[in-house]
């Protein structure tokens, strides 16, 4: 007898032993189940809806817990289906025996996810989110595990990673991240997401920019703590500078490091900034920007940036009582362009205000003429230079003198500029190619709306300027046009004056005169569509001195007194698109009176100096 309650006894534990050790090894599947798992989540979850084909349990004896995998899964959370790969619930044996069910964990795998579809869930879910940033994308949960309470209540440790597949980000007005394609990682409140690559919206027809990228962010109350650190060979696609003239080598990898906070609906406190290459660096502390990227303030800006194998950028900014910049050397292609931008333009700016100083002891431009000692003292209101005074020197004997002044009567600014060298401030323009020495002045008057503007230059040369070539060589003044491709043709003065609005640049008058031509020209240049209309006068030196010289008899120099005796000059018109301008050229009988006018005074100038 014993020995038969023995073998049964026997016989049961190695039943029991081949049942768990099968339960360890290969699991045991079953739909039994299915009905009551479904009721139960239901019932501790209302908006939560759980389906699935059948349950697999695996048994793992050194810990003591029973692993329950769901076949096919599919989970409904306020009506937002987020279909599943892996679903699997983690359950601990030792409350089995008294018939309590305690869930350790829950992890889960998704399927791709569309945005769209689950932005509702991430909106309630995770309080003061602004997605609106997010116009695209799909990715994929890899794995989140979800600590239960005994209550099946979900504890807010959540730990998950996954993939973005694909999403398209707008982060600037003008600015998009498309194609974004990284890995992700979320743990204790600290989001990181690794080997990012992406493409900008100015890029879209270039080759996927790959980029070994790392950002951690830390949700802190209402702020984000973030850290980034990213390595890349593009950053000249995305880091524009208004005013500055650098660029990093496309085969120098460039780093890129930070540490800022972003207060939700609020501002973005970056601590410190740092972008370097092998030639450049900029490194910037306590830049403050608000919600809508524009500058509140900071504490100090460090640039050094090199071309060509030589620096053209070493400069350093503080922003304390004042604004003050100082520096080796400055690269300022763009600086009259940006004194004389409209100020609808400035919105990054806006909110900078208070006196501001500039020492600089060499200004680079695009010329043989290096401009030293630059020095400026003026006023800044609302991101616009409301006062300048400022000096410089090509030479001992050569300067350059720049001042703005603001109209207190009608709120308009008036900028004037005054240089013995005029090459320098003229480089930039395409109009003026080919002019070399003479002296500058200019004078603006400008509101937000418009400005009248007049530029004189004396005593200068043109030599291979395209668009007289051109007028030259039609109007069949073949020694003229040698002379202009050789040596130059001397002028005496030239003078512009035009008007500027939104839309439109109306020239009123342009005139040059000198000892071999004198030209007098009006029309407009169309803004949006770079639409050029021009038409002019040109008339020989020889004829125009002997029609000055005649001048009491009017009458006669404009008719004359035999047939073929009136013909004094050629007419032209310039029309069209920068890339594709059409020339006319055609003879003239009578000067307009203007013309006479413009050319008497130039010679009254002339015999009173």
């Amino acid at each position: 007898m014993r020995k038969t309650i023995f073998s049964t006894f026997l016989f049961i534990l190695f039943l029991i032993f081949i049942g768990l050790t099968y339960l360890s090894f290969f699991g045991y599947e079953t739909d039994r189940f299915n009905e009551i798992i479904k009721q139960e989540v239901k019932k501790n979850e209302k908006n939560l809806t759980l389906d699935f084909d059948k349950i697999s349990i695996l048994l793992d004896i050194k810990k003591l817990t029973l692993f329950v995998r769901f076949i096919n899964p599919n989970i409904n959370y306020l009506n937002v289906s987020i279909p599943l790969n892996k679903l699997r619930t983690d359950i601990d044996l030792e409350p089995l025996i008294e018939k309590k069910i305690v869930v350790k964990k829950i992890i889960l795998a998704t399927k791709i996810l569309d945005f769209d579809s689950v932005k509702p869930l991430i909106k309630t879910e995770i309080e003061n989110i602004n997605l609106d940033s997010v116009k695209s994308a799909k990715f994929t949960i890899k794995n989140l595990e979800l600590e239960v309470d005994k209550n099946f209540k979900i504890n807010k440790n959540i730990k998950f990673d996954g993939v973005i597949n694909s999403a398209n980000l707008k982060i600037l007005k003008n600015i998009e991240v498309k194609n974004l394609a990284s890995k992700f990682s979320y743990n204790n409140n600290n989001f990181v997401i690794d080997q990012a690559s992406w493409n900008l919206n100015k890029l879209s027809n270039s080759k996927k920019e790959f980029f070994d990228c790392k950002i951690k962010l830390k949700k802190v109350k209402k702020s984000f703590d973030i850290d980034l650190n990213l390595k890349t060979k593009k950053i000249s696609n995305f880091l524009k500078i208004p005013g500055m003239n650098y660029a990093f080598e496309s085969d120098l990898v460039t780093t890129i490091s930070s540490k800022f906070l972003i207060r939700i609906n609020k501002n973005i406190l970056f601590q410190n900034i740092s972008i370097n290459d092998k030639n450049n660096f900029f490194k910037i502390k306590n830049l403050i920007l608000d919600k809508n990227f524009n500058l509140i303030n900071f504490e100090e800006i460090n640039i050094k940036t090199s071309l060509d194998g030589n620096i053209n950028n070493e400069l350093k900014i503080l922003s304390k009582d004042k604004i003050l910049i100082t520096g080796k050397v400055f690269d300022a292609e763009m600086l009259i362009k940006e004194l004389s931008k409209d100020e609808k333009n400035n919105e990054f700016l806006k909110k900078i205000s208070g006196d501001i100083e500039i020492d600089l002891k060499r200004i680079l431009k695009s010329t043989k003429f290096p401009i030293k000692n630059f020095r400026l003292i003026g006023n800044i209101n609302k991101g616009n230079f409301e006062k300048i005074s400022a000096k410089s020197d090509f030479s001992n004997d050569e300067h350059l003198d720049i001042s703005l002044k603001k109209q207190e009567t009608n709120n308009s600014k008036i900028l004037e500029l005054y240089s013995d060298i005029a090459t320098p401030l003229l480089s930039d323009y395409k109009f003026f190619q080919g002019l070399e020495g003479g002296n500058l002045l200019y004078v603006s008057t400008f509101d937000k709306k418009k400005s009248y503007n007049e530029l004189t230059i004396n005593d200068f040369k043109l030599n291979n300027a395209p668009a007289l070539a051109k007028i030259l060589t039609l109007a069949d003044l073949k020694g003229l046009t040698d002379t202009l491709k050789g040596e130059g043709i001397s002028f005496e003065t030239l003078s512009i004056k035009y008007e500027s609005d939104t839309s439109t640049m109306n020239i009123n008058e342009i005139f040059m005169i000198g000892p071999s031509i004198s030209i007098l020209i009006d029309g407009y240049i169309e803004k949006k569509s770079g639409l050029v209309s021009l038409r002019g006068t040109l008339v020989p030196a020889k004829t125009l001195n002997t029609l000055v010289s005649k001048i009491p008899v009017v009458g006669d120099i404009l008719v004359g007194k035999k047939v073929g005796e009136g013909v004094f000059g050629l007419s032209f018109k310039i029309k069209g698109l920068p890339n594709n301008l059409k020339t006319t050229v055609n003879p003239v009988k009578s000067l307009a009176p203007r013309f006479i006018t413009r050319a008497v005074e130039a010679a009254k100038k002339r015999s009173s100096k």
